[in-house]
């Protein structure tokens, strides 16, 4: 049996009203990881585009995190 562990990370930038601007999403696994960000609404993210790729780039420093946290816990010591 193989067993395969992985860690899904989800944010969404809003407005400061709430409003969902964009979402991203990944998700980390010992064979990799994938990442996304889905625009919901194109006339928000135009106005709003400095703060989206803030929140995407606090987004992507989160996943790194996870990323590191995981190769720390699978190494292997050398003999």
């Amino acid at each position: 049996m193989t067993i395969n562990k992985s860690v899904s990370i989800n944010a969404t930038s809003t407005t400061t009203d709430g409003t969902a601007i964009a979402y991203f999403n990944a998700n980390v696994s010992a064979s990799g990881t994938t990442s996304n960000m889905n625009i919901q609404n194109q006339d928000l993210y135009e106005s709003n585009k400095t703060q989206v790729r803030k929140d995407k780039s606090d987004f992507d420093n989160a996943v790194y995190e996870v990323e590191d946290e995981q190769a720390s816990a699978n190494k292997v010591p050398r003999v």
